[in-house]
């Protein structure tokens, strides 16, 4: 028997072949690029966060200016004083305390209050308690508003706490200096004694200047 003639596909479907698979190839390479060009950006990203760093993060400190010239006292002028903040007057329930040097018939210290609370300001004294012995505190106030309202009290202290007190109040009339004294009686033998000058809460603003203060034990 003889060969009969090869059968070929007509071209029409060999060329349909040949379109899937070139689409197909073209697939494959579409997705090869968008995975290069994924891992490409991320390379990038990566080391610019690793050159630039944090860019929050505070710079170098500059470098630091020339100091400033030191002042120097002229011969013969008087240093200036420096009040003893841990020796000195107190505050007590948020008053504004000034202190200053006293002369003769000059305050020692003052304080402002604003009448919201127990405002005043208080001094440890060097004196100790002996047990029964009188003391008596006297004190000079001066405010700047008539008839303000101050109570002055002399209390022991020991270990940081209050121990036994006595007040006296007056009313100062303004203007002028007025002297107030308190007494009280020793109950803890070697207790430290404090002076408190306070303006009760409920009282109108005021300024009270404190001069002369003076702690004596009575015989």
């Amino acid at each position: 028997m003889g060969r009969g003639p090869h059968w070929h596909p007509p071209r029409h479907l060999a060329a349909v072949r040949r379109s899937r698979t070139d689409a197909r190839e073209h697939l494959v390479a579409e997705w090869l690029l968008a995975a290069v060009a994924i891992v490409l950006t991320t390379v990038v990203v990566v080391s610019q966060m690793v050159g630039h760093g944090d860019r929050s993060a505070p710079g170098p400190a500059p470098p630091a200016g020339p100091a400033p010239p030191a002042t120097r006292r002229p011969s013969g002028a008087a240093p200036p004083v420096a009040t003893p903040a841990p020796a000195g007057w107190r505050a007590i329930g948020g008053a504004r305390v000034e202190q200053a040097v006293a002369g003769p018939g000059q305050a020692q210290a003052g304080f402002s209050a604003s009448g919201r609370a127990d405002q005043g300001m208080a001094l440890a004294t060097p004196g100790r308690c002996a047990l029964g012995r009188i003391y008596a505190a006297t004190v000079r106030l001066r405010t700047s508003r008539p008839a303000t309202l101050v109570t002055v009290t002399l209390l022991e202290v020991a270990g940081g706490r209050r121990g036994a007190s006595d007040t006296a109040g007056a009313v100062l009339a303004g203007g002028g200096w007025q002297e107030v004294e308190v007494m009280h009686e020793g109950q803890r033998p070697g207790a430290g004694l404090a002076v408190e000058v306070v303006i009760p809460r409920g009282s109108p603003p005021a300024t009270v200047q404190v001069a002369g203060l003076e702690v004596t034990g009575r015989p």
